[in-house]
Formats: C-alpha cells, sequence, structure tokens
C-alpha cells in the first residue's frame, strides 16, 4: 500500500493505491491550516479503506515549492510515518505535479504555483516532464520576458499568468478540472522520471524553499 501527500499549496490533498490502482483520493480546500486537516484526513482515509497503517509500504510527498508552513506539516508527516514504520519515502516537486496533467500532449509545459508576495513559482519542462528551465521565483512581469516557444499553461498561478502572457506568448490551458491537484498524481510520476525514483534519506531531505535562495541572492548583489 502507497499513501501519497501534497500539502505545498493552501489546498491538501492526500491519496492511496495499491500495487494495481489508486483506491482513494481527497481534496480540501477549507480554511483552516494542514496541522489541523492533515492527520485527520490520513487517518480517515485508513478507516474508510479498511487498512491498517502496518500495511503502508511506501510514502509519496511533494517538498515544494509553496506555502513554507505547508511544506513543513507535509514533509514532518511523511517522514514520521516513514520512520515509525521504517518504509522508503520518495519526494518530488510541486512543480512536477502542476506539470503531470500536461504531459505527453505533445508540447511544452509552463508549471506556475502562486507563491504570494507578487512572485511565481515555476519550472518549464518537455512533455515528458524533463527539465528545461529548473524549479525558479520570479515575478509575473520577469517571466514575460523568457525566450519560450508555444506551450501549456498549468498550476495554481496559471490563471493570473493568462491575463499577463496573452501578448507575449502562444500558449494552451487545461480545462478547469484538470487543474485541481491530486496528490494521486504522484504515484505516476516514476514513470516519466525513474531517475528521480529512489528513497530518500530522512535526516537529509529538506523543504524546497526557492524564496529564501532569491533572498539570498539578492543580498549578495552590490550595491549601485
Amino acid at each position: 500500500m502507497k499513501l501519497a501527500i501534497d500539502s505545498t499549496q493552501n489546498s491538501g490533498s492526500i491519496a492511496l493505491a495499491n500495487e494495481e490502482r489508486v483506491i482513494y483520493s481527497a481534496y480540501f480546500d477549507i480554511k483552516i491550516t494542514h496541522s489541523e486537516t492533515l492527520m485527520p484526513a490520513i487517518d480517515y482515509a485508513f478507516k474508510f479503506c479498511n487498512i491498517l497503517r502496518s500495511e503502508l509500504q511506501e510514502i509519496y510527498v511533494c517538498i515544494g515549492p509553496g506555502s513554507f508552513t505547508g511544506l513543513r506539516i507535509g514533509l514532518a508527516t511523511a517522514k514520521g510515518i516513514a520512520f515509525a514504520l521504517g518504509i522508503p519515502l520518495y519526494a518530488y516537486s510541486s512543480l512536477e505535479l502542476a506539470a503531470l496533467p500536461a504531459s505527453g500532449l505533445g508540447k511544452n509545459i509552463f508549471a506556475a504555483v502562486d507563491a504570494k508576495m507578487q512572485e511565481v513559482y515555476y519550472a518549464y519542462y518537455d512533455q515528458q516532464l524533463k527539465e528545461i528551465i529548473p524549479p525558479s521565483i520570479a515575478t509575473p512581469e520577469e517571466l514575460c520576458n523568457l525566450d519560450l516557444e508555444d506551450f501549456i499553461l498549468c498550476g495554481s498561478a496559471s490563471e493570473m499568468l493568462a491575463l499577463r502572457f496573452k501578448n507575449s506568448y502562444n500558449f494552451y490551458t487545461l480545462h478547469p478540472v484538470m487543474k485541481i491537484p491530486s496528490a494521486a498524481g504522484l504515484f505516476s510520476i516514476p514513470n516519466l522520471l525513474p531517475e528521480k525514483h529512489f528513497p530518500q534519506i530522512l535526516e537529509e531531505l529538506e523543504p524546497l524553499y526557492l524564496r529564501e535562495a532569491r533572498a539570498q541572492v539578492k543580498k549578495a548583489k552590490p550595491k549601485q
């Protein structure tokens, strides 16, 4: 049995799968924190599916970028369960998860997640989720000056960026139902990115904090 967790944004998602298929998937976007929703959602999933915690064999988790608080809660929860049960933990980017619905459609993929503070987390992939531009952070204005071919725009920031991109790029968007982030997608990413599918060392695994890196770069710039 496998468990997937995504708490990188204001919304959250969990999923359970056996060796054959996804057997449970839940998405929640309510105005309370992941500290109040995540463990109850996981407990309910196991109870609803009549599964014991001891049956869990693997955990998949999004490590960011995204909400700092959400990242910490999701990763701490995944690490705690993995450590307690002695099972492997696999980690993927929230941008890879956001791009997954657009994979295999014959176009490059621009995945964008709202970073708040008038900035956007983004990455640019080919149709097989291979990185062309790695996860980064920028303002919407900066994103309008990239050298991009035709692409599919997806992720929680896609609606905001679509208004800004219309005069800069030729792009496509997904149907709204395909924009709902589902942790169940984490089970499919290894098929596209087998080189990233390896158990993480729990003591070394950290959230992907892009804003911290950007702040350090700005601080390092000499004054004009």
